[in-house]
């Protein structure tokens, strides 16, 4: 498994780049913008060529673009929505133009719709912009924790929204980890795992599930809390990270950190940790 953090492009994308082959990643995760705003300054082109060769220098992949936090695409707002899908349609567009291997989308929250509504609603919007977006970059949806009106807080969620999208061809899954032990999903036995695995392999395949967001979770099983924190300092623990990891099916994958960085060294002992815990080696 090829394993990387979150960096930030405070200082620009090609130093980005630097800050995740300075930490030892194998892949990295970045906002392609403003994560906290709509508005995004355009990409230069010098800044896109410096990017994608830096990328080629050193070697690191996937790249994985996360949107930004505002955009709501299940929003019950009609104002709301579509302002999302344009700003959803914006970032991909840019995450297309640096090469960008996987761009992850969460699913957002309903409000007062019903779930089905909400479904097709982000269904529709995906749908809309791969039509007007042309690229590689996978279009992932990320599952949620569940907490109150959110979707996509189980599997059969996505699924139903990407048979509704039906571009099996540029679409998948980003499975996290905390959302899911949130949502329900038992992370800490071989039994939870085969179970999860099992629904992946029957619904949309392992294939399209090409990208984890690794993190502990603070919250109780099901207890619908989006608390990120360090491996094995979480209610899933190194014994579940480490079946996770070991499991064959799941070697080919990227593993991104989004645990929180309180210290300068918190992302290299997250990451340390990982890669012992994919070779068997800490329990």
């Amino acid at each position: 498994m090829r394993i990387g953090v979150h960096v930030s492009i405070g200082k620009g994308l090609r130093q980005a780049v630097q800050t995740a082959k300075h930490l030892g990643c194998d892949a990295f995760q970045i906002f392609i913008g403003n994560p906290r705003g709509w508005k995004k300054k355009p990409l230069a082109d010098q800044e896109v060529v410096e990017f994608r060769q830096a990328v080629q220098e050193t070697g690191l992949g996937p790249v994985v673009v996360h949107l930004s936090y505002l955009p709501n695409p299940a929003a019950e707002d009609e104002a709301l929505y579509e302002k999302s899908i344009l700003g959803m349609a914006e970032e991909y567009q840019r995450a297309v133009m640096i090469g960008a291997d996987y761009f992850v989308v969460h699913p957002g929250k309903r409000g007062r719709q019903d779930q089905e509504k909400a479904l097709l609603k982000v269904a529709r919007g995906v749908r809309e912009i791969l039509k007007q977006v042309e690229g590689p970059t996978l279009f992932l949806l990320e599952n949620q924790a569940g907490a109150g009106t959110e979707v996509g807080g189980n599997l059969s969620q996505l699924v139903r929204i990407l048979k509704e999208i039906d571009h099996p061809e540029r679409t998948g899954i980003c499975f996290d980890t905390c959302h899911a032990f949130a949502a329900g999903y038992e992370l800490r036995t071989k039994e939870g795992i085969d179970c999860l695995l099992k629904e992946v392999e029957s619904t949309v395949g392992l294939k399209r599930m090409p990208l984890l967001h690794l993190n502990d979770a603070l919250g109780a099983l099901g207890s619908h809390l989006d608390r990120h924190t360090h491996i094995g300092q979480g209610q899933i623990g190194t014994e579940g990270f480490r079946l996770l990891l070991t499991d064959p099916r799941l070697s080919g994958l990227t593993g991104i950190l989004e645990t929180p960085q309180q210290t300068p060294d918190d992302d290299l002992k997250n990451m340390a940790l990982l890669r012992q815990l994919a070779c068997g080696e800490a329990r």
